[in-house]
């Protein structure tokens, strides 16, 4: 089978899950995937401080430069939510964004690209409004949304959504997208232990003591367990046997078509 061409866009800087999930990948064979490139996303919020994308892309940065693949193409991403507070879709311009546009107008004809956001999705709907005519030619995973699947409806009150809840709703009206979600409810199952996960990572080397750094440093040392939200979103695509998905139609208020979203996981 031939592997997926992929992007991650990635708010590192937000919390420890995003690093672990940037770390898998750079350890290692993934047969599955062709990665193109890491992206920085923003992720701002009232105690987040100023210029976010920019602590992303250090964070970014760090994790290349510890593995020595600084050669990865690793793009900037916008510092600034898509369109307006109260709404609209004004693009945000952006390295990443153009990162995005370059791949996708270079794929055969035939062909799907990977982008998954781990963070706000501010990049890749940028890029789409930008070039409209790489919708179809990209496969959207995404981090963020509640959803009950009793009642048949979505919750968008999340922490990835509300940091760009413009570029989230403009995901769900792009016709021709497809879009997979791992819904939070779903991700919360998947949850490590501290003292297990510290075990590992006495064992590698400099990218292990920089995880268990960035883990008390912002964790705290009381944190006894981490909901591993990002991590859980690489691996179902990585192992989709673990993780079922439905075909569900968007919210009411927006564009009604079907997207996918995931059911459950094999913690």
């Amino acid at each position: 089978e031939k592997p997926s061409t992929f992007i991650l866009d990635s708010d590192t800087a937000t919390e420890i899950d995003d690093l672990f999930a940037i770390a898998f990948l750079l350890y290692g064979e993934h047969p599955k995937i062709d990665w193109l490139g890491l992206s920085s996303a923003q992720w701002y919020h009232v105690w987040s401080g100023d210029s976010t994308v920019y602590q992303s892309q250090q964070l970014n940065e760090d994790l290349l430069r510890i593995t020595n693949r600084m050669n990865l193409p690793h793009p900037l991403g916008a510092d600034i939510i898509m369109g307006k507070p109260w709404g609209d879709y004004d693009a945000r311009d952006s390295p990443a964004a153009q990162f995005i546009i370059d791949q996708a107008m270079a794929l055969p004809p035939d062909e799907k690209m990977v982008v998954m956001c781990i963070g706000a999705s501010t990049n890749l709907a940028s890029a789409i409004a930008l070039q409209p005519e790489i919708a179809n030619k990209i496969v959207a995973y995404t981090l963020g949304f509640r959803y009950d699947f009793d009642g048949k409806f979505w919750n968008k009150d999340e922490f990835n959504i509300r940091r760009d809840l413009n570029a989230a709703n403009y995901l769900l009206n792009t016709e021709g997208l497809e879009l997979h979600e791992m819904p939070i409810s779903v991700a919360n199952k998947y949850t490590w232990a501290r003292a297990t996960t510290f075990g590992h990572l006495t064992k590698a080397g400099e990218m292990g003591e920089y995880l268990r750094a960035r883990w008390e440093k912002h964790a705290g040392p009381d944190a006894a367990k981490w909901v591993m939200w990002d991590v859980a979103l690489l691996q179902a695509f990585l192992k989709p046997e673990q993780a079922p998905e439905i075909s569900v139609m968007t919210p009411p208020e927006n564009t009604q078509r079907g997207v996918w979203i995931y059911t459950d996981i094999d913690a």
